[in-house]
C-alpha cells in the first residue's frame, strides 16, 4: 500500500512538473525563441568580422609586397590600413630601400625608379626606422631591424658614435631575445666600424717621368747639378 501510495506521489510530481513547465513556455518560450536567434545572429557576426578581418589583413600584405616605392608604400598601405604589423613592415621597407640607395652610392637613374640625393636618403631612411622604433616596439623582429637600420644609417651619414652604440645594445646582456638573435652581426659591423670610417686611397698608379742624371764634370759643384738632375714632370695630386 506503502509502495502504491508513493508510486502515485511520484507520478503526480512529475505531471506538477511538466504543467509547470507547459505554463513556462508558453508564457516565456518567445523569448527564448528571441534570446536562441539573437545569439545565432551574433555568432554569425562574429564569425563574419573574423573572417573580414582575416581577408583585410591578407589584403593588407599584398599591398605591401605590391608596392615597390616609398610613394606607394605610403598611399597604398600606410595610408589605407590600419594594422600595426603591416605599418610597421611598411615603414622598415621604406627605410632599406632609402638605404639601398646610400649602399649604390645613389645612382643617378636611382634604384627601382626611386631618386634621392644622399642627404635626403639618409634622412628619409633615418625617418622611417626611428618611426618603427617610436610606433611599434612591441614588433619585435620589424624593431631589431629598424634598430640595424638605423645603425648603418648612421655609418653611411659617419656618425660613428650612434652606430657603436646601437651594435652596443644588441650585445648588452639586458638585450632582447630577439636582439640577442642579431648579436653576431652587430659584433661584426662594431668591430670593422674602425675600419669603415677611415678613408680609402684607391686609384690608378701614377707614372712619374725622370731624365736619367748626367755625370758631373770635374770642378763643377755637385749641388746645382744635383738641382738640375730634378724630374721634370711632378705627380698629378688634387
Amino acid at each position: 500500500m506503502k509502495a502504491q501510495e508513493r508510486h502515485e506521489l511520484q507520478q503526480n510530481d512529475l505531471i506538477g512538473s511538466l504543467a509547470g513547465l507547459y505554463v513556462f513556455i508558453r508564457r516565456y518560450g518567445i523569448y527564448i525563441l528571441l534570446a536562441l536567434a539573437v545569439a545565432a545572429l551574433a555568432f554569425e557576426l562574429i564569425k563574419f568580422r573574423q573572417a573580414s578581418r582575416v581577408r583585410r589583413r591578407q589584403e593588407a600584405w599584398i599591398a605591401l609586397r605590391t608596392a615597390q616605392t616609398p610613394r606607394e608604400i605610403q598611399k597604398n598601405v600606410i595610408a589605407a590600413y590600419d594594422i600595426a604589423p603591416v605599418r610597421a613592415q611598411a615603414y622598415l621597407k621604406i627605410g632599406e630601400i632609402y638605404l639601398s640607395l646610400l649602399a649604390r652610392g645613389n645612382p643617378p637613374k636611382g634604384v627601382g625608379g626611386v631618386k634621392a640625393g644622399r642627404e635626403q636618403a639618409i634622412r628619409a631612411a633615418e625617418k622611417a626606422f626611428t618611426k618603427v622604433l617610436a610606433k611599434y616596439p612591441s614588433e619585435t623582429l620589424i624593431a631589431a631591424r629598424a634598430q640595424l637600420g638605423l645603425a648603418m644609417t648612421y655609418e653611411d651619414a659617419g656618425q660613428w658614435i650612434k652606430a657603436a652604440a646601437i651594435y652596443r645594445r644588441f650585445l648588452s646582456p639586458h638585450a632582447t631575445p630577439m636582439e640577442k638573435s642579431f648579436a653576431p652581426l652587430a659584433a661584426y659591423r662594431l668591430k670593422h666600424l674602425k675600419q669603415w670610417q677611415e678613408p680609402l686611397l684607391v686609384g690608378p698608379p701614377v707614372a712619374i717621368a725622370t731624365r736619367p742624371a748626367k755625370p758631373v764634370k770635374a770642378g763643377a759643384n755637385p749641388k746645382a747639378a744635383a738641382r738640375k738632375n730634378v724630374p721634370t714632370t711632378q705627380p698629378s695630386g688634387n
